[in-house]
């Protein structure tokens, strides 16, 4: 066992770096086996005192399929096996996704579980690599890492994102499966960081994540491939001129925006790219904790910038506790909020329905009313002293089709996922001037400033989604209202 131990640490001393190439990586991960198979005085004398106990760890280790520590002089040798040096490029996919991890580890994470953690990781990368561009690969990979619950939720969600795929492509299954499975092996890649090393924990004030994993294109991916660009529609598409001029200029903008499926963060970039590149990476969402807690929703949160906050219709069913912390973490929300508001040049979306729009119980889908507390917020932020110049914008989505959320508010996190080829649209109103020199302020008793504020508000986005809302859907073709473009054809 000594003699074997001995090459085995000889062997890894051996393996060309950085592990870029499968071989090498595959040489490593044997290595390791070895090690915790064959080796057990590789196991440091901190866990198991005795030899023998070593061994017995060692056969344990073996049958649950587990790595074991290596001595320390080797442990940084296989670090640098694993993660290669921090000076090297990330031009290899292996490489990229063990520095993926070793980021989003946390300090508390120890030295032999982010090697252990960034192997997994590598060996799961490598396959993707080879077998990933496959329906069959996919599937196969899903089935034996996913867990159970999340595996049913990914297989189902594999299975309908290719049916509507095959949709926009006249019923092809062929290429329906090639496009699925392109997007769901970077998918894999996300979702494996998340579920073999440490979860990501998103901060107050979250930014975009573009690097050494895009998720920010992940997210556009996986979104634009479902969308019908025929029946698609940008409205008053003017107004991102002066949007984009009002943020050059070092100004503020803010949308007041209805919201309808966990793919809104995606429809500002898509929809605009063609006229203004560029500007819907600078949106900043307010975000729910579903999207951020939630495995399934996780990765494309994390490419986009977000302030997390708890909605108070999500926080109802809290105990005064929970409620509480809940509230103490808003307050730190709000307070990074109003920094980017005093910095200027921030581009905000809020939703002040405070979730997702839901069909009625005759089926006819309609913005949510807005949250009047949420909207005077907002307009206190706007006006505060020391804040850059705020223009407050009304926006309606017509997105609901393309993933629809579930009939019921709440639940359990880790939702169905059903998704759907369909056309989506956003449209701005004319800014609202929502100091009291405002049209909606008329006639108003100064009493009911905040409850008309609203009503106003969401009047106007209602007016807007009346307007593009026929759009979702796919099949025969959606007339272009007069205000409207398609600017991508």
């Amino acid at each position: 066992l000594q003699a074997a131990a001995t090459r085995c640490q000889v062997f890894l001393q051996a393996i060309p770096q950085p592990v870029s190439h499968p071989l090498s990586l595959g040489m490593a991960v044997l290595a390791m086996q070895v090690g915790a198979v064959c080796a057990p005085s590789l196991i440091p004398r901190t866990q198991c005192s005795s030899f023998k106990a070593r061994r017995s760890v060692a056969g344990n280790l073996k049958g649950r399929g587990q790595f074991t520590a290596l001595p320390p002089l080797k442990l940084r040798r296989a670090r640098e096996l694993a993660i290669g040096p921090a000076q090297q490029t990330t031009r290899s996919k292996a490489l990229t996704v063990c520095q993926a991890a070793a980021i989003e580890a946390t300090p508390a994470v120890s030295p032999v579980k982010a090697i252990v953690v960034a192997i997994q990781l590598a060996v799961v990368n490598t396959y993707l690599n080879i077998f990933g561009r496959f329906e069959t690969g996919i599937r196969l990979l899903v089935d034996l890492v996913f867990p159970s619950k999340i595996k049913n939720i990914f297989e189902g969600l594999f299975q309908c994102y290719k049916e509507q795929v095959a949709i926009g492509n006249n019923g092809d299954m062929k290429i329906a499966s090639k496009k699925t499975s392109a997007v769901f092996r970077e998918m894999i890649r996300a979702y494996a960081g998340q579920m073999l090393g440490t979860p990501y924990e998103f901060p107050s004030y979250h930014t975009a994540i573009r690097e050494p994993i895009d998720y920010y294109k992940l997210g556009n991916d996986y979104v634009g491939t479902l969308v019908d660009y025929q029946r698609s529609v940008l409205g008053n598409a003017h107004h991102w001129d002066d949007i984009q001029k009002k943020i050059d200029a070092g100004e503020n903008v803010i949308f007041f925006a209805n919201h309808q499926s966990e793919a809104d963060a995606a429809f500002i970039p898509l929809l605009t790219q063609k006229t203004h590149p560029g500007l819907g990476e600078k949106v900043v969402y307010l975000a729910g904790d579903r999207v951020v807690s939630d495995l399934m929703s996780k990765p494309f949160s994390m490419g986009r910038n977000l302030l997390c906050i708890h909605s108070k219709k999500h926080m109802a069913a809290d105990d005064s506790t929970t409620k509480s912390k809940k509230m103490r973490a808003n307050i730190k929300t709000l307070k990074e909020m109003e920094k980017l508001l005093k910095a200027g040049g921030t581009l905000l979306w809020i939703a002040p329905s405070g979730g997702r729009d839901r069909k009625s119980a005759d089926g006819v889908l309609s913005p949510d009313p807005f949250d009047p507390d949420s909207i005077e917020l907002m307009k206190k932020f706007g006006t505060k002293k020391g804040v850059k110049k705020t223009t407050f914008y009304p926006m309606a989505m017509a997105t609901y089709d393309v993933m629809p959320p579930p009939v019921s508010v709440g639940g359990d996190i880790g939702e169905k996922r059903i998704v759907n080829y369909t056309g989506c649209g956003i449209s701005l109103g004319d800014p609202i001037d929502v100091t009291e020199n405002g049209d909606w302020a008329k006639g108003v008793a100064e009493d009911d400033y905040k409850q008309a504020l609203a009503e106003y508000t969401f009047e106007k986005v209602s007016a807007e989604y009346s307007m593009i809302c026929g759009c979702m859907g796919t099949g025969d073709g959606f007339e272009t209202p007069i205000s409207c473009t398609r600017p991508w054809l």
